[in-house]
């Protein structure tokens, strides 16, 4: 199918504005109000999310703790989701065993 196929076949919609990397623009059709389509937008909403919380440096036990604590709330107030919380979940926990080695 040529290019010009391929743009008339999508052309009665608007179409999501934001390119893949081999350089094509996204054919699915755009969100009401938006220039992006759903999956898109729900990857900005959670790389947005994910810059929102950071965990602070981890140079001794209790400060793990308190971010195991913060963490938590986080999830729990909806400000990250659950894979961003296993990932920080497993850092703490890595730095736990570390700090923990280094005490003995």
């Amino acid at each position: 199918m040529s290019r010009l196929e391929l743009e008339g076949r999508y052309g009665y919609y608007r179409r999501c504005q934001r390119f893949r990397r081999n350089g094509e623009q996204c054919k699915a059709p755009a969100m009401k109000d938006t220039d992006v389509c759903y999956k898109h937008q729900e990857r900005a909403d959670l790389e947005r999310r994910r810059a929102q919380y950071t965990l602070p440096p981890l140079v001794d036990l209790t400060t793990i703790r308190r971010a195991l604590g913060d963490v938590t709330q986080a999830l729990w107030q909806d400000r990250i989701d659950e894979d961003y919380a296993s990932e920080l979940l497993q850092k703490l926990e890595r730095a736990s065993v570390a700090l923990r080695g280094q005490n003995l």
